[in-house]
């Protein structure tokens, strides 16, 4: 088609002014617009990556050659535990990979994947585990575990931003240690309580529990007049020192209405009870059974050599009395075909006592015994919840993931 050639044109805009001009230049190319969802990638990258290993799943290995394998399976965990993610990435998933997280599984099985290499106690509890999600730490009478609570509130008082105090890791913690395996202690025992924070007042060298951290207030500042919204007319600046080795220099009123919370909610703060060497069990407590360190007494010269150079204990639970557990000690593997002497047992209250044995034999991982014994009996033998550490480091453990379960849960 030819343009009108009646019209003069003198330059490339008389061209493209040309009304005739969409006959004569090529058509564009209409651009393709693509959408990029990141689940539905990441689904596609966990089901080649099913595919290349023949069908098997990433695992949650502490291996650190295989992160990529890792991350692929804590988000496959993450989304299996969250019903709207797996009913919006149903239509693409290929392979069936988004069924729910069988209830059936007991929990060692749901933790046989997860990462093993912890450094600390908090490494632990800050970890994605199965351990400690409110449906596997349910007691039998969901006193302690069935409250979904331990989400952020927002604070009933504002203060200037000036006012705000930040968090930060404490120089010369250490200190402070001592004290604080010792308050975790007392709570494990029930020789403290946590009782609902109530009182709208805080005391200097008291403990309280917040958002599930446990906090000791180390000193109270001179009193000055308040100058925010708060009913209160003065004010303090408080020292405060966390569990966790960290620190902060908040205001009493911002704490108190963060330990408060919501009246109608009851409040999420907890205050810590002083210790009580005469405490009673309630009528509600719940004793579900005892956790119990042992030494092995056998005469076996593979288990004598490895105490000679080690200190060798078993860590395990018993819902029923451990002198009736052990009973027969010589005559089962687990003992080691030997008799053994009780170093320690301590009752569980209120604790599942499930979740409360796997997180013991979690943290202590890294001490297990990772060897074959040739028994008395010719039979071989590899301990499984024998462990080569010191007692104390043993009494720590269990003392502290006791009261954390508590703390975190309550």
């Amino acid at each position: 088609m030819k343009m009108d050639n009646s019209r003069p044109i003198h330059s490339l805009d008389d061209i493209f002014n040309d009304p005739d001009v969409d006959n004569v230049l090529p058509e564009k190319k209409k651009k393709v617009v693509s959408s990029y969802d990141p689940e539905i990638e990441k689904l596609h990258e966990v089901e080649t990556w099913v595919k290349e290993h023949d069908g098997k799943e990433p695992e949650k290995t502490a291996d650190m050659a295989r992160l990529h394998e890792r991350g692929l399976a804590s988000w496959l965990i993450g989304v299996r535990r969250d019903a709207e993610r797996i009913a919006y990435l149903k239509p693409y998933d290929e392979l069936g990979l988004l069924k729910t997280e069988d209830s059936k599984v007991t929990l060692k099985e749901k933790v046989s994947h997860e990462r093993q290499d912890f450094d600390s106690l908090e490494d632990i509890l800050n970890d994605d585990s199965a351990l400690f999600t409110t449906s596997n730490t349910k007691t039998l009478n969901s006193k302690l575990f069935d409250t979904g609570r331990l989400k952020e509130i927002k604070k009933e008082q504002e203060n200037v931003p000036e006012n705000k105090s930040r968090r930060k890791k404490m120089d010369g913690f250490s200190k402070y240690r001592s004290l604080f395996e010792k308050v975790h202690k007392e709570i494990a025992s029930g020789k403290r309580k946590l009782v609902r924070f109530d009182n709208n007042e805080i005391e200097l060298h008291k403990f309280y529990v917040l958002n599930g951290q446990l906090l000791y207030i180390e000193s109270i500042g001179s009193e000055f007049q308040n100058k925010t919204r708060s009913a209160a007319q003065t004010d303090a600046r408080l020292h405060v020192i966390y569990d966790n080795g960290t620190e902060n220099y908040p205001l009493r009123n911002g704490l108190i209405a963060s330990l408060y919370g919501s009246k109608k909610r009851g409040g999420y703060g907890k205050a810590v009870t002083e210790p009580d060497d005469n405490f009673e069990l309630k009528s509600d407590d719940q004793i579900t059974g005892y956790i119990y360190v042992l030494k092995s007494l056998s005469k076996n010269p593979e288990i004598k050599r490895i105490q000679e150079d080690h200190e060798l204990y078993k860590v395990g639970f018993t819902s029923g009395t451990v002198g009736h557990r052990i009973a027969n000690a010589e005559n089962e593997s687990t003992y080691l075909y030997g008799p053994v002497k009780v170093v320690a047992e301590y009752q569980v209250i209120n604790l599942n006592p499930e979740a409360l044995e796997t997180a013991l034999h979690h943290v202590l991982e890294q001490y297990r015994l990772d060897v074959d014994i040739k028994a008395g009996n010719g039979r071989l033998v590899h301990p499984r919840e024998w462990f080569v550490v010191d007692f104390e480091t043993i009494d720590k453990y269990i003392n502290e993931i006791m009261s954390k379960l508590k703390i975190s849960n309550y």
